[in-house]
């Protein structure tokens, strides 16, 4: 569900600014990793999408730097 929300926030960010240069991170906690199974309050899921000039690597580490 996660990497399919990434998807529709980047369709919808292309859209409104017209362009395929979009980059989102998504960083979540999952309630089933911290209730169920291994019980990890800490551990978080990272999903992202890179489109246009920030499928390049120096456009995608320089997106990286910006939200460290």
């Amino acid at each position: 569900m996660q990497e399919r929300l990434n998807l529709q926030i980047a369709a919808v960010f292309e859209k409104i600014l017209g362009t395929k240069d979009v980059a989102v991170m998504i960083d979540a906690k999952h309630l089933c990793v911290s209730s169920r199974g291994i019980k990890d309050d800490s551990s978080t899921t990272i999903t992202s999408y890179y489109g246009g000039k920030f499928q390049t690597e120096a456009t995608k580490q320089a997106f990286l730097k910006c939200i460290q």
